[in-house]
Order: C-alpha cells, then structure tokens, then sequence
C-alpha cells in the first residue's frame, strides 16, 4: 500500500508543497503540518494591516474600488492584468487579467487571512503580484493560470 503525505518547506517566506508518496512498509516520522504556518505572517480578521493598504495604494497596477465589470473593460490583451478590491467583500482583494483571450478574476485572501495563490503564500497582496512578474511565473489558483505582463495603470 502507498500512503501519500505533503512535505512543505519554506524559502524566502514563500511555502513550497511537495506531495510524496511514500510504501507503507517504511518508518518514517509524522510531523505537524500546521506549526510551519504558525510563524507565518497572516492578516489580522482577514484584512490587511495599514502599512500593507498604503504599500498596496502605491502599486500603479491597483485600482481600488472598482467593479467587476469596470475591470473587465481595462483588459484588452493576454497578460494584461490590474488588483482592485472587491465591492461585494470587504478587505478582500482580487486580481482581474486576461488569459488565452479570457477575462479571470482570482482572490487574492483566503478566509484565514493569508495571501496566497493555489501553491503559496505572500508577506502581502504587493509582493505576490511582484514576485510572479520578476520571476514570469504563472498565478495558479484551483481552475485555471494567469501570466501578468502588463499591468493596467489607474488613471486617477
């Protein structure tokens, strides 16, 4: 029998998760899967902190309060990509882009509090959007992927 476990690590406070599958003939040692989260920086009632809000009011691709299909008239061309917060959901923030000619629109906050794509997890809203542009990674939540190559200035 196999028996399959998660293997997560960090480095440069991003969290890497591996699954392995392991026989079941092997010893090996259980751990807890939580205490690594512990340290992790998370927002506190599943809003950013001010000096998060003010670093993320900087940012020329974030749009504040705008709606869903306001954003959508922005995105012209894949890779082309913009945050805003969400109208419907206070201190939630979303990342709207274009993809394979798809408009798609990912949560950036996840009910805990943490900034996170599908695989990892951010120090803030800004260092998610800037490690994947820097780095020409892919955003990868549950349904689909976003390469961010052009960010959307607001125009106010």
């Amino acid at each position: 029998m196999i028996t399959s476990t998660i293997v997560s690590h960090f480095r440069d406070n991003v969290m890497f998760s591996t699954c392995v599958s392991v026989p079941s003939t092997y010893r090996y040692i259980k751990f807890n899967v939580l205490e690594p989260f512990a340290q992790h920086p998370r927002i506190t009632s599943g809003k950013l902190d001010e000096e998060k809000i003010a670093e993320l009011k900087s940012e020329i691709w974030f749009h504040g309060q705008i709606s869903r299909a306001d954003a959508e008239r922005l995105l012209q061309k894949d890779g082309d990509f913009l945050v805003r917060e969400s109208p419907a959901s206070e201190g939630q923030y979303v990342l709207s882009g274009m993809q394979e000619n798809m408009k798609k629109h990912l949560l950036l906050i996840d009910p805990e509090g943490v900034v996170r794509t599908k695989d990892r997890m951010f120090q803030s809203v800004s260092h998610l959007i800037n490690y994947h542009c820097e780095n020409s990674l892919p955003i990868i939540s549950a349904e689909s992927a976003l390469v961010l190559r052009t960010p959307i200035p607001r125009t106010s």
